[in-house]
């Protein structure tokens, strides 16, 4: 096979997409994510010009059952093909354009080329030094694919494992604060903060993976069925590249705390209280609480407020009173300095 690198085409991101939609109906909902992985998915960066498509999945011996559906999309079915636990298709009988590498969620493969792409992505020199050795490469061995991969190999491995080393830690945004602070909705204006700078993320209300009646003796308000939830949930967003996550949630003390970075592997937390004045709370609560809830919710606002500000944990305080959630998760992102993590 002859060895062809070319200059990063801008179409290349525009062939992912196309490709992308044939792939999503025959994977349907077994499918979590579907992602442009390899160097034609890095801006700027020379590559030979086959795209590589990387779908997760929910079970990766169901996708046995798609290699007629993928036949049809002009794929040849390759089975695992040297790495176990994938399934790889090809499509081009004499020029490749597309390879499909499938893997299942929490695959460490499927990691492994997410945080490759991504530390290209975002070290640019790393991405040139890469780019001018494959073009040398492909010079000096045009006609010998082995010969082309094994003269990047060494490259490939050192970055592979500064990638890695990289890519783990994940800063985690907590939310805190008493009922009616506004963690939800402060969460989704830095949900809508990260989106626009295209950071990949996960953002979750963590009280909302508690609803399940009726609650385990001994889990008065559902959180070890909410962390459960929480690490299932987790599991999947980093799969689909997720380098962040948001999470809402009261933190009362340390081992709260603790127990939610259990369930978040290499996290590295932000520990934020919002804090607002107690009649601001109530307002709040009125406008959203109807019937017997409001009662309780009243007076959970009441005591958790005073508590938090006695003995809580934060490693920042925010006023969350008049404030809009835009402006809060502005200076959250500001105070935080997340930025430095993923850079």
């Amino acid at each position: 096979m002859s060895v062809v690198v070319t200059e990063y085409d801008p179409d290349w991101p525009a062939r992912f997409e196309a490709e992308a939609e044939g792939l999503a109906r025959v994977f349907g909902p077994q499918a979590i994510g579907i992602m442009h992985i390899g160097s034609t998915s890095v801006p700027g960066l020379a590559a030979k010009p086959v795209i590589d498509i990387m779908p997760v999945v929910r079970d990766i011996t169901a996708v046995d059952s798609l290699n007629a559906a993928m036949e049809r999309l002009g794929y040849e079915a390759m089975g695992e093909y040297g790495i176990a636990g994938r399934r790889y298709f090809r499509k081009g009988a004499t020029a490749r354009r597309y390879h499909v590498h499938v893997y299942e969620a929490g695959s460490a493969e499927a990691l492994r080329h997410l945080a490759f792409r991504d530390f290209l992505r975002a070290h640019g020199d790393i991405a040139r030094r890469y780019g001018a050795l494959k073009a040398e490469l492909a010079a000096c061995f045009s006609g010998d694919i082995e010969a082309y991969m094994d003269g990047k190999d060494p490259f490939i491995k050192k970055t592979e494992r500064d990638a890695i080393a990289w890519w783990a830690r994940v800063p985690v945004i907590v939310l805190s604060g008493p009922v009616g602070a506004g963690k939800t909705t402060v969460g989704e204006a830095l949900s809508d903060l990260l989106s626009c700078q295209r950071i990949a993320h996960a953002c979750v209300d963590v009280d909302a993976l508690s609803s399940i009646y009726p609650r385990s003796p001994g889990d008065r308000f559902g959180s070890a069925f909410a962390l459960a939830n929480l690490q299932a949930l987790w599991r999947n967003a980093r799969s689909c590249g997720a380098r962040c996550l948001i999470a809402a949630r009261v933190i009362e003390d340390e081992g709260e705390l603790h127990a939610l970075q259990e369930v978040v592997p290499d996290a590295h937390p932000v520990l934020v209280r919002l804090r607002a004045p107690l009649t601001v709370l109530q307002e709040r609560l009125r406008r959203r609480e109807r019937g017997p809830s409001l009662a309780w919710h009243l007076d959970r606002a009441a005591q958790l407020a005073d508590q938090l500000d006695r003995s809580g944990p934060a490693d920042l305080v925010v006023d969350a009173g008049e404030t809009t959630p835009e402006q809060i998760a502005q200076e959250i992102w500001e105070r935080a300095g997340i930025t430095a993590w993923l850079t």
